[in-house]
């Protein structure tokens, strides 16, 4: 070997060196994939924890720090329940034959005679002397009572009036006969009123009342309970036009959507496809209305037409479309909800419990504020105050804290995630304090939107785009009955009774909110005609 080639050799200490920083790197490595497999369980829990809750769990998310089980002493009523006597009821049986001939009146009223009658006579005004009765015509139609149902006839006398200029000559009066609510059809104002509150106030599909009424002894076929229900929500929709146009001209409205399945596909097909559509609601929780607006999406060209002429207060949630909405239109005010930014802190609660419990504390005390101006009974401009003076600092001091908050812990960790959506719409959620018209939170929608709910789950999708149009119809004004505490049997009786002959000019006299105060109203000949 030559004498001027070194060979350099590391050192003992320089190998220890250097597999200490190639562990440290290592170690490093695994620190990180651990951090990440540990949020990712997390959030996998949550996720479970949350299907649990949506089974299992309770609904209500008001806070308590120490609640405590209450025992209610409540009477039980041990009287004994009246039974229905079923055997009474007489099932008619019919047989279906061939044909292309469309079935006459009198055989659709073939059952008819088996059921009790209820008779009506109408007289004509200011009968003459000298008149003799020559005859009487008799108009049927089909009723319904909770229960039971019966025909009710209409017996409308003739009368011959001697003529007194001319012995050869008589006049025939009569009483002006009453007319169906659907044309050529038996159904009655009552029975129609209760197939619409049966299955879209109780949810109870339209073949499980045809079940029923074949029990009750009235055989109506299920594919004329569909027409019936039908026809009776056209007869009815321009009440709904009104009533769309009375909501969107309030400066304060909340808006929120649902989904809704869609049946699509001819009747002969065996595979038909399920179109997911959205019911948007838009309710005014000041006068009390609220309408649905069935669009094909969820997109934001499916609010951006209904809310083209709208100038006001918009609340609503979350979602992105209401936001770019209110970001394009300078006429609107978007407020948001604290229910959905509070139901981020008790998601977060079982893994970042102190943070969490410390926001929900805050957000409870400013809906006792709430709760304390509801019980009150205060004017708009006394709750603004209040809100100013008790809300406005608790507001500030939440906002500090969250600040400083999700700066000392992670973005991916729970409480970050409640944070985060409560700092980025922190405006939208503080804008409630300076109108005392304006709600905390959009809770209002949110029940008016529950009887969608409740009839997914029993008749699961529309059979059309133009049957979910109808279902937004029925909603809309069965909603506004609910919202203030109308009968909607009682309104749908006599409003379809009477709306084919109403005049259009004073068709808001029907509207829920509105019936009472023209009940009883007489509508005149010539305001027909006009």
């Amino acid at each position: 070997m030559n004498a001027a080639t070194t060979i350099y050799s590391p050192s003992f200490t320089e190998q220890l060196i250097s597999e200490n920083e190639h562990l440290l790197a290592e170690n490093a490595l695994l620190k990180k994939q651990k951090d990440e497999y540990k949020n990712e369980l997390l959030k996998l829990q949550l996720q479970l924890k949350k299907f649990t809750q949506m089974i299992f769990g309770k609904k209500g998310e008001r806070h308590l720090s120490n609640p405590s089980q209450l025992n209610l002493e409540l009477p039980v009523d041990t009287s004994d329940t009246p039974s229905c006597k079923l055997g009474d009821a007489k099932k008619i049986s019919y047989t279906k034959t061939k044909g292309t001939n469309k079935r006459e009146l009198n055989e659709l009223g073939a059952y008819m005679k088996d059921l009790p009658h209820v008779y009506e006579t109408r007289e004509p005004d200011n009968i003459p002397e000298g008149a003799v009765k020559i005859g009487e015509e008799k108009h049927e139609t089909l009723e319904h009572t909770p229960g039971k149902a019966f025909v009710k006839v209409v017996i409308i006398p003739k009368y011959k009036v001697p003529c007194i200029h001319d012995a050869d000559k008589t006049l025939i009066i009569a009483a002006p006969a009453p007319e169906r609510p659907l044309f050529k059809c038996l159904a009655g104002a009552s029975l129609l009123a209760t197939i619409l509150v049966d299955k879209y106030c109780d949810h109870l599909p339209l073949f499980r009342q045809a079940r029923r009424f074949n029990r009750n002894g009235l055989a109506l076929p299920y594919n004329t309970i569909v027409d019936l229900n039908a026809k009776t929500i056209d007869l009815i929709t321009p009440l709904y036009i009104m009533l769309k146009k009375e909501v969107l001209a309030s400066s304060y409205i909340h808006a929120d959507e649902t989904g809704l399945k869609v049946l699509l596909g001819k009747e002969n097909q065996k595979h038909k496809n399920i179109h997911s559509g959205f019911l948007w609601c838009y309710q005014n929780s000041i006068k009390h209305l609220v309408f649905f607006d069935y669009q094909h999406g969820r997109g934001e060209k499916c609010t951006e037409g209904t809310l083209k002429e709208f100038k006001g207060y918009l609340q609503t949630d979350g979602w992105q479309v209401y936001k770019n909405i209110a970001s394009k239109d300078k006429d609107i005010i978007q407020v948001c909800c604290w229910a959905h930014a509070r139901r981020k802190f008790i998601d977060a609660s079982p893994y970042d419990k102190e943070p969490a419990e410390f926001a929900l504390q805050k957000i409870g005390v400013l809906y006792e504020i709430e709760r304390y101006c509801r019980d009150q009974g205060l004017p708009y401009n006394d709750i603004a105050k209040i809100r100013q003076d008790k809300a406005v600092p608790i507001l500030n001091e939440l906002n500090e804290w969250m600040i400083k908050t999700y700066k000392n812990n992670l973005p991916s960790s729970h409480i970050s995630s409640a944070i985060g959506y409560a700092l980025e719409r922190w405006q939208e959620l503080c804008c409630y304090t300076k109108d005392g018209r304006l709600k905390i939170d959009n809770n209002p929608v949110e029940r008016s939107i529950r009887p969608v709910a409740l009839g997914r789950k029993n008749f699961l999708f529309a059979g059309s785009h133009k049957g979910a149009e109808r279902l937004a119809v029925i909603y809309s004004l069965i909603g506004t009955c609910t919202m203030n505490n109308v009968d909607p049997y009682e309104w749908l009786k006599d409003v379809i009774g009477k709306i084919k002959n109403y005049p259009m000019t004073r068709v808001h006299e029907l509207l829920p909110n509105n019936w009472k105060e023209y009940q009883p109203e007489s509508v005149t000949a010539d305001e027909i005609l006009a």
